[in-house]
């Protein structure tokens, strides 16, 4: 396969991906559901529900592996051991550099995710340390924290867990590779393949978010009062960059004035720095209430609106450090 064939197959892949899918248990929930309505019809192919089960955990595994790797250095700096055997060409590079494709984009699809042993080493792999051990004792933050259930872990017995998920994936490369002259398993253990499906894709998506995020909020209210702390910290950073910058403005223009260089109706850089920034804060007001139009009268509201500050606020950060770093060597 040439390279541009490889960059348009990992694009047409992200294109037709569901967004969710990242978030595995809630695909794997609805094909339990559907499961149980539709067993006892005569139409009904269990084939067809094994295979989609293998197919939303490798979908799940290769979302979660990409985002992995893309949200830290730690994490890409390790990916390194995935890979051995991938070939890095010209057009997938400049993919990379456009954004395009990201660098986990292209890992997540080279690596191999056939058994349920695969799985388990990329994650031990990328966070450093074993999956296993983590898996036995995890457990639902939104049950325990918010409705205040006992903590009970997801995974309530690892190596069945692990034996029946080994079991799920060679039956489905059997029925897949393979035109075995037996049945390769009873209808009736479905249940279970996808009760742990369930389990692992559950358990996985707790363990990640706390990796990448630490103990972050679970509720709305809680939500919107850390998006509002975090914008309030950027703005602070903004404050003491702008003070800066006004520092070494004004001593230009004081110097412009000893060399009579200034004009004296007022117009000063000092006062255009000003403006300048109070043009931006409007626009950025501005932009907030357009992004979040359709949130009037949410809850959510705040969240979206503080979040979408933060990052003109982030990126008005980095325009000043720029100057700051441009007039230091000036």
């Amino acid at each position: 396969m040439s390279a541009r064939d490889r960059t348009r197959e990992i694009l047409d892949v992200k294109e037709r991906d569901a967004r969710w899918n990242w978030y595995g248990p809630h695909s794997l929930q609805m094909l339990l559901q559907d499961w149980h309505k539709n067993r006892d019809s005569e139409a009904c192919k269990p084939d067809f529900y094994l295979i989609r089960a293998v197919t939303l955990v490798e979908v799940f595994t290769r979302r979660n592996i990409a985002a992995l790797i893309d949200h830290d250095r730690r994490y890409s700096d390790r990916s390194v051991d995935l890979t051995k055997t991938l070939k890095i060409d010209f057009t997938l590079v400049r993919e990379i550099q456009g954004r395009t494709i990201t660098l986990g984009d292209i890992l997540s699809h080279s690596v191999s995710v056939n058994t349920f042993g695969q799985i388990i080493d990329h994650f031990s792999l990328l966070l450093g340390k074993p999956v296993r051990p983590l898996l036995e004792v995890v457990v639902d933050r939104y049950e325990t924290e918010v409705h205040k259930k006992p903590a009970t872990p997801i995974v309530d017995d690892y190596a069945v867990m692990a034996r029946c998920l080994a079991r799920l994936f060679e039956a489905r490369h059997i029925i897949c590779h393979e035109a075995p002259r037996g049945k390769v398993y009873e209808p009736g253990e479905l249940d279970e393949f996808l009760r742990r499906a369930i389990q692992l894709a559950s358990g996985l998506h707790e363990i990640l978010m706390f990796e990448k995020f630490g103990h972050f909020p679970l509720t709305q209210t809680d939500m919107n009062i850390a998006a509002g702390q975090e914008l309030v910290a950027a703005e602070e950073r903004l404050s003491r960059l702008l003070s800066e910058a006004e520092t070494r403005v004004e001593k230009a223009d004081k110097r412009f004035a000893e060399l009579k260089l200034s004009r004296n109706d007022g117009d000063t850089w000092l006062a255009h720095l000003k403006d300048s920034q109070a043009t931006w804060l409007a626009y950025r007001n501005a932009q907030c209430e357009f992004h979040t139009y359709l949130n009037r009268g949410g809850t959510i509201r705040p969240l979206v609106w503080a979040n979408e500050a933060k990052r003109l606020t982030e990126m008005r950060i980095s325009d000043v450090e720029s100057w700051l770093k441009q007039d230091s060597e000036r």
